[in-house]
């Protein structure tokens, strides 16, 4: 299993993703421990929806970030567990790791899942990972986040 370094943006997601598989293992089972992985003859490339709502879900609501899976990078292997080559995430433009190298900032949570979206292109169904999204939430009974609204001087 690779670690992720404290220091790397992903790291509370990381942090989040392994908090729910103790509490809640059979929720998480789609994800590769510790979520960095280094690629080998196990590893091919691929998305698998699932795993991807457990990250945004764990990421956004535990961390506030989520993680870029873009399809190059994103690895599946052959129990379908994710795992991703590289450590990339999105934040709000008020989070201390914005600027920082491999994170993208946005002004709000609408841009922030338009950045997750175009990252991650085709190869996640949008209804299936909606599907998941919302059987995770309702599962782990998290409230709606409040309503978007800009956060960055830039964006007022």
């Amino acid at each position: 299993m690779a670690h992720v370094a404290m220091i790397s943006p992903l790291a509370p997601v990381v942090a989040a993703v392994e908090g729910l598989r103790r509490r809640h293992p059979a929720l998480v089972r789609s994800v590769a421990p510790g979520v960095v992985i280094t690629p080998s003859r196990e590893w091919s490339r691929a998305m698998n929806p699932e795993a991807v709502a457990v990250l945004l879900v764990a990421g956004w609501t535990r961390a506030r970030r989520v993680p870029l899976l873009i399809p190059s990078e994103t690895y599946v292997d052959r129990t379908g567990r994710l795992g991703l080559r590289r450590a990339r995430v999105a934040v709000l433009c008020d989070d201390p790791a914005a600027g920082a190298p491999g994170v993208m900032a946005a002004a709000d949570r609408g841009e922030l899942l338009s950045l997750v979206a175009e990252h991650a292109g085709a190869d996640v169904p949008a209804l299936e990972l909606a599907r998941h999204v919302r059987h995770l939430t309702a599962l782990l009974a998290l409230p709606l986040p409040a309503p978007a609204r800009p956060l960055c001087p830039a964006h007022r």
